[in-house]
């Protein structure tokens, strides 16, 4: 669809009037004249005002500060993810239950399977574009069906330009977008969207419903001593099991966090994510990445140091997909948080489950963190007003491990 302006368009609706008239009065010598006239008007009409496509919405509603919404650029990609027989088979990504909506995609975009949007992604993913990567980049656009980079995006950002790392180069990457606008062009997505508004607000009331009226975001600004732009949750009607946790920067500044959620179930014929343990957890541990990876990365030549404590725990990181140390001791850190967390807010029995989990899942520095923060960071903010102001004490932490 385009606008071209209100003044244009009544314009527009006169000539067509004057056209019709004139075809009755004269008769169809003068439709040439007409035409012409038209074409011209257009021309100059669309010459001075901008074309504008209008974007499919994403839908979101308020619960507790926390924007939770369905975003068309992330169903978009789960399509492509669903096409991607590679892709689809490594992870495990897609829902395995035969949903109305799974058999809605099938039917409608089954002929795209050779896509060349959907080769390309194929080939960026074995190549290193894969877990986080590709939903994080999918935030950097605007809405479909005509998918941009944002004006307002930072790109010397870290989570931009890890993301442009991955998927093999900024020039890439762009180069995938085409394909993708050609995707949503050719497939007719923007339809396909908007035919199951329907069924995403489904999913956003059942969700909604099914949760606490407890206010997770005040906990955590008040445990971390910072505030972020906004707190958005991203559910998926196809996305299963895979969370992620981005934060996007703007060229102000101004952090807008995410959780990417896939589903954990079904229930008449709507995937699933009202399971409060479930969200709060999720909750906790994707908006803690926002707050804790960005001063990792800020002290990443200390961190680095102590990479030696990596390799005990190399093989079963790795098959978490935690292929690094930074990225492994961030997954320490944050779930130490939420142990933390949970014992102050929820009770130690609960903690105890969750630092139990860490335990069994290699996670040997654990109880380490876990006592720094109950026994250190907790008793004295007056000394350290944000997490930040604490780091140093766990990069002491790294050390005293490392001389072990």
């Amino acid at each position: 669809m385009v606008c071209l302006g209100c003044e244009c368009y009544t314009r527009l609706l006169q000539l067509l009037v004057y056209m019709i008239r004139g075809l009755i009065m004269r008769g169809k010598k003068v439709i040439s004249f007409f035409l012409g006239t038209m074409m011209c008007f257009l021309v100059g009409c669309t010459s001075s005002n901008t074309i504008e496509v209008e974007e499919n919405k994403t839908l979101s509603k308020d619960f507790n500060n926390i924007n939770i919404m369905i975003d068309p650029r992330i169903e978009l990609l789960s399509v492509i993810f669903y096409l991607s027989p590679t892709y689809n088979n490594e992870t495990s990504s897609i829902i395995p239950e035969d949903i109305s909506y799974k058999k809605d995609v099938e039917k409608y975009f089954k002929e795209y399977k050779d896509h060349k949007a959907v080769k390309m992604f194929e080939l960026m993913y074995k190549e290193g574009f894969a877990y986080d990567a590709p939903p994080t980049s999918m935030l950097f656009l605007t809405n479909t069906p005509v998918l941009k980079i944002k004006e307002n995006i930072d790109k010397d950002d870290y989570m931009y330009t890890q993301c442009m790392e991955r998927a093999g180069g900024e020039d890439r990457f762009i180069r995938f977008i085409e394909e993708l606008n050609k995707f949503c062009e050719e497939s007719n997505f923007y339809d396909f969207y908007n035919k199951h508004i329907d069924y995403y607000n489904k999913i956003l009331d059942n969700t909604i419903k099914g949760l606490k009226d407890v206010d997770y975001i005040s906990q955590m600004e008040e445990y971390y001593g910072k505030k972020q732009n906004s707190y958005n949750i991203i559910l998926s009607g196809m996305l299963y099991a895979n969370n992620y946790g981005p934060r996007i920067k703007d060229t102000s500044g101004n952090f807008d966090i995410y959780s990417i959620q896939g589903s954990f179930d079904i229930e008449d014929d709507l995937p699933k994510f009202d399971d409060e343990e479930f969200f709060k957890y999720l909750v906790r541990h994707e908006f803690g990445h926002s707050f804790v990876n960005p001063v990792t990365t800020d002290n990443i030549d200390t961190v680095n140091k102590y990479e030696n404590l990596y390799t005990p725990i190399e093989s079963e990181m790795k098959k978490q997909a935690y292929s690094n140390w930074d990225t492994s001791l961030n997954e320490h850190i944050v779930r130490a948080v939420v142990i933390r967390m949970t014992e102050i807010n929820d009770g130690k029995n609960e903690a105890e489950k969750y630092i139990d989990k860490e335990r069994k899942s290699s996670f040997i520095y654990i109880d380490d963190i876990v006592n720094l923060l109950k026994d250190e960071y907790e008793p004295n903010r007056d000394k350290y007003s944000t997490f930040e102001d604490f780091y140093p004490n766990i990069l002491k932490l790294l050390d005293d491990l490392s001389k072990k």
